[in-house]
């Protein structure tokens, strides 16, 4: 079979490349991806998932708006039509991608079915914001309701990605409820021979360190991200490595400046390192396969790819009770271990002083990427989806 891929700037996303690399078990794949963003060309992308190394075609097309994509498309269909053939389905993610994909399908004989990629609703996450803070989201509730309903209307099949997703569509639109899927995706990751000097200076940072505990954050983020996630999970960073003096706490993705900026008059403890941000992907393996502890605080009903990396590398987890709203069959105390926000700190001191816990949640964290995110779930799902549409 041969598959062909139409998304935005979320097509680098991990959950997208785990997604793409899974359709390698099934046949050939090529790549689109729509963005203002990026300049226009081609070139052969090697994406990293446990199915190893995986090589796709990628065209870039550098369109800042749906109109203009319209206008451009007849000239577009023209010159792909050569170089890009003809597939068995269309995977494309919402907006721009979708509406490409619909004319794009139209040149196409036989016309493929196309299955959208609805990794997110903004509606469906309207609790989780306004408990943040963010007010804003009511305005565009209705918006988010309309413009999702069209784009699974416009499909032939839809995949969401975690529970919460799929729990709200199949409330929200009733009358969609059989083109519906819900898989959860694989982790992938842009693959580069080499290393950069940034990922020598990371490895040199954490050469020294074993047996720590990981906080992923962005501190040099501004905004509601900052107030509601980025400053809060750095402050359990904090409190850890100034209760735990013994204990390296690595808090990745910040840098010392980013901290200085956000808490100016708090001096970070010896033991909690900054290891910032702009290193690849094989360096964040290293950075993963040397903790403890992975503590990863999820704040949205929506995919996460810090527990989805955490899975991957077979760490264990301690997380947050949202959780138990996307991936219902994650076990307590089995596959990870999840904490109410307000005793966190507690938690995260119990699990990582208990060697047999933490021996019981690394074995839990593999076979939970491998029962329910790997490749070949995720292939087998693909195919049931492809059958059911031919029927």
């Amino acid at each position: 079979m041969k598959f062909l891929y139409i998304g935005g700037s979320d097509t680098f996303s991990k959950h997208e490349l785990g997604f793409i690399a899974s359709l390698k078990l099934l046949g050939d794949v090529d790549v689109i991806v729509i963005s203002s963003d990026i300049k226009g060309s081609s070139e052969k992308l090697k994406v990293m998932s446990d199915n190893n190394l995986n090589e796709v075609k990628v065209l870039k097309l550098g369109i800042d708006a749906t109109y203009r994509l319209l206008l451009r498309a007849g000239r577009l269909l023209k010159a792909l039509k050569e170089y890009l053939g003809y597939y068995d389905a269309i995977f494309a993610t919402p907006r721009e991608p979708l509406v490409f994909s619909i004319a794009l399908r139209r040149a196409m004989k036989p016309k493929p079915p196309i299955i959208l990629r609805l990794w997110s609703i903004r509606a469906a996450k309207l609790k989780d914001n306004l408990r943040f803070g963010a007010y804003d989201d009511v305005a565009i509730f209705l918006p988010s309701v309309i413009a999702n309903g069209l784009y699974i209307a416009l499909s032939n099949a839809s995949i969401t990605l975690d529970h919460a997703t799929h729990s709200f569509a199949k409330l929200v639109y009733p009358f969609y409820v059989k083109k519906l899927y819900r898989v959860y995706p694989p982790y992938g990751y842009v693959y580069v021979d080499g290393l950069s000097k940034s990922d020598e200076e990371v490895i040199s940072l954490i050469n020294p360190l074993n047996d720590y505990i990981l906080i992923l954050t962005t501190l040099s983020k501004h905004g509601p991200y900052l107030k509601f996630e980025a400053r809060p999970h750095a402050i359990v960073a904090y409190s850890l490595a100034h209760k735990l003096r013994d204990t390296d706490v690595v808090l990745a993705g910040s840098s010392y400046e980013d901290w200085v900026r956000v808490f100016p008059e708090i001096k970070p403890p010896k033991n909690l390192h900054f290891i910032g941000r702009g290193f690849s992907d094989q360096v964040l393996e290293i950075l993963y396969r040397k903790a403890r502890l992975v503590v990863v605080p999820v704040t949205n009903r929506n995919i996460s790819n810090r527990l989805l990396e955490a899975l991957f590398f077979s760490r264990p987890v301690l997380t947050s009770e949202v959780v138990r709203f996307m991936h219902p069959e994650l076990e307590h105390g089995k596959h990870l271990y999840i904490s109410r926000w307000d005793n966190i700190i507690e938690e995260i001191v119990r699990v990582v002083n208990d060697d047999t816990l933490l021996s019981q949640l690394e074995e839990g964290s593999r076979d939970a990427y491998v029962r329910y995110f790997s490749t070949k779930v995720n292939a087998l799902s693909t195919s049931k989806i492809l059958g059911a549409l031919k029927r």
